[in-house]
């Protein structure tokens, strides 16, 4: 893999998603945990890191870059996410003019319940490949009933289990 077939796969991933950021997590799954770029864990960690980070969804991208190829590749991985939405703003007054056609909502709906079947099927992989001790699960446990049912804030949903995983960890 080199530092330019990261940045057109980032490029044609983000064209192919609209820009959303956790669509594209099993796209990078399958084309670079499959073949062995990137473990699990680091994919985990760089969409972990911005989910608390200020800004877009899927900059955890320039994670991945830099991880792979240091600052330039953090760079250019940000740079081809973002250029696209700034290139696209004069398409959005057409967008607005042909929103309301039938064909158009359709495909809308049709791609957000495809979306939300991409990320489940690549979060039920990673479970699988990163729930694999009960400590793992206890942690995971906790972070579900905290978004789903208490709805804390994503910073404190990473903060609390993790922190009580390390507890864990060190008493037991």
């Amino acid at each position: 893999m080199t530092v330019w077939r990261l940045v057109g796969l980032i490029a044609a991933f983000n064209a192919m998603t609209f820009g959303n950021g956790p669509v594209m997590i099993p796209l990078l799954r399958d084309s670079l945990v499959g073949r062995g770029v990137l473990a699990t864990d680091a994919l985990l960690y760089a969409f972990t890191v911005a989910r608390i980070t200020p800004g877009p969804a899927n900059v955890y991208v320039a994670a991945i870059g830099y991880m792979l190829f240091g600052l330039p590749g953090a760079g250019l991985c940000a740079l081809a996410l973002l250029l696209p939405g700034y290139l696209m703003l004069p398409l959005e007054y057409g967008y607005g003019l042909i929103r309301s056609a039938r064909v158009v909502s359709g495909f809308t709906r049709g791609l957000i319940g495809a979306s939300v079947g991409l990320i489940l099927a690549a979060s039920v992989e990673m479970a699988r490949d990163s729930l694999t001790t009960p400590l793992a699960w206890v942690v995971f446990v906790l972070a579900v009933v905290a978004a789903a049912v208490l709805r804390w804030n994503s910073l404190l949903v990473l903060l609390v289990p993790s922190a009580l995983g390390l507890a864990l960890a060190l008493f037991s």
